[in-house]
């Protein structure tokens, strides 16, 4: 059973980097409240999952993982394939989750040895030795609101993790709205300024595709969003990764129609040790910022999902180098005309570039660290796509941005950071920036006084963000008020 008598939680990120680690955050804070879960992943995504959930989990709680298999395009969710993936997981999933979850009610099916479902098990125990009682609910992605069937089926109730910030969950709702009245997908070249409470006024051009004419299959792209949300509504509970005081207004006018928790940042706290536990050793862009000048570096990664054109690339590369600023530019590889990885990224980048710039600059195509490189001293600026992860990770280490946003919340995000808390620069966005914009904006966070302002101001909210998560916080009040409810519920059940 349980450790404890706490209770057991089925657990259901969708399978893509940036939902997964907030699932993998939540699901850690709650073993280490002596909560059980059942962490149901995409098999490629396994031991990556295994090894951040390892490193930290010190409660008195179990977590076991259920496998399910997705086929091999889907494995690094793209910008171009997302929307297929999630139509993927509702047609040829929905019933394997529910298969996971029948079998999961009946403690017996899981203390066999031989399951008839995969388990593969950590380091608390062999598959033997799990003996968790019935689920008392399923905490699953707002991506994956189809659970809410799964969960009424089997009564009891479902949570939904909110990956996005609550300004996302407002702007939902006004779009059903908008959609009702006839208004969606707005024309390319509306002009007509937006007002949404809590919001600045906003063009349309900065709300996510499928509001937009010009999006391919724009109609199906708004139905699929909606219905999503729609389903969003029934669930028992709404958990928001942001913290309360970045958007109380939001939050407050969301609660009058949802119950919503606020329980982020969900990303490695301040005081967790496992913040510091990579060997700089192991990672040739930590050993980069340790030879470099406090806040002196400008940090430059556009996410897991979006890859740049080469055209992009080069005015990028001609830009960085002209404001002779150093810098750390992570990059995601570039596929070649054949599809494949490009053996060498040089070739996407103007000519000489990385032997001219490589007294001040690393470009670094493997894995990074991005929240170790975030806290570390020599970073002074981060030229992010405004994901909302990042945005949270950059606030929580007191960094401020250049705002280069592409595409889904990204654009309000920035919008966020930019206009309310006054911590970004905004790129003068356009199909391609050009490299004297990239020179602008660079140095002007860099070496203008304009950033003396905003680095004061991101360095104060990152104090608000970290004293949410200590004992007391907003957040991790919260987040004791979802663990009690749901050690509630299993005592109900007992």
């Amino acid at each position: 059973m349980a450790a404890r008598g706490g209770a057991h939680v089925v657990a259901f990120p969708f399978p893509a980097k940036g939902h997964i680690l907030p699932m993998v955050q939540l699901s850690k804070s709650l073993v280490n409240h002596g909560i059980a879960i059942t962490f149901v992943i995409a098999t490629p995504h396994l031991a990556s999952v295994r090894a951040l959930v390892e490193e930290s989990c010190e409660g008195q709680g179990q977590i076991q993982f259920v496998c399910f298999e997705i086929p091999p395009k889907f494995v690094d969710a793209t910008f171009h394939n997302f929307l297929d993936l999630m139509r993927y997981l509702k047609q040829d999933k929905q019933e394997e989750f529910a298969g996971i979850v029948q079998q999961l009610m009946a403690p017996d099916v899981i203390a066999s040895n031989q399951p008839s479902f995969p388990i593969s098990h950590s380091s608390s125990g062999s598959v033997g030795s799990f003996r968790f009682s019935p689920p008392v609910c399923i905490i699953s992605d707002m991506l994956l609101n189809w659970t809410q069937d799964t969960s009424d089926a089997f009564k009891i109730p479902r949570y939904c993790l909110y990956t996005c910030p609550a300004r996302g969950l407002s702007l939902s709702w006004h779009g059903i709205d908008w959609l009702n009245q006839g208004l969606l997908p707005f024309p390319p070249d509306a002009q007509e300024r937006l007002e949404i409470p809590g919001f600045p006024p906003f063009l349309p051009i900065d709300l996510p595709e499928g509001f937009k004419q010009g999006t391919a299959n724009t109609k199906f792209h708004v139905q699929q969003l909606f219905a999503n949300f729609e389903k969003l509504k029934e669930a028992n509970m709404v958990l928001v990764n942001t913290v309360y005081e970045l958007e109380s207004g939001i939050i407050a006018g969301l609660q009058k129609f949802l119950r919503i928790l606020t329980v982020g940042p969900l990303l490695l706290s301040h005081n967790d040790k496992s913040l510091f536990k990579v060997d700089a050793k192991e990672h040739d862009c930590l050993q980069f910022l340790i030879q470099q000048p406090s806040s002196s570096v400008l940090y430059i990664c556009f996410g897991t999902i979006f890859t740049l054109p080469t055209k992009q690339l080069n005015d990028l590369a001609v830009g960085l180098e002209a404001s002779g600023v150093r810098f750390l530019w992570v990059i995601k590889t570039p596929k070649g005309e054949d599809g494949n990885l490009a053996p060498d990224i040089a070739t996407f980048l103007p000519e000489g570039f990385m032997e001219r710039t490589k007294d001040r600059g690393l470009v670094y195509t493997s894995w990074a660290p991005q929240i170790q490189i975030l806290a570390h001293p020599a970073v002074g600026g981060f030229l992010t796509h405004c994901g909302w992860n990042s945005v949270m990770e950059s606030i929580s280490m007191g960094v401020s941005m250049i705002a280069w946003p592409f595409w889904a919340d990204q654009m309000l995000n920035a919008r966020f950071c930019v206009d309310v808390l006054n911590i970004a620069i905004a790129v003068d966005k356009k199909e391609i920036v050009g490299a004297e914009e990239v020179e602008r904006v660079v140095r002007l966070l860099m070496e203008d006084g304009t950033n003396a302002i905003m680095r004061k101001n991101v360095k104060e909210l990152s104090k608000v963000v970290g004293r949410a998560i200590e004992p007391g916080g907003s957040s991790r009040k919260n987040l004791d008020l979802l663990v009690e409810e749901l050690n509630s519920m299993n005592l109900l059940k007992q």
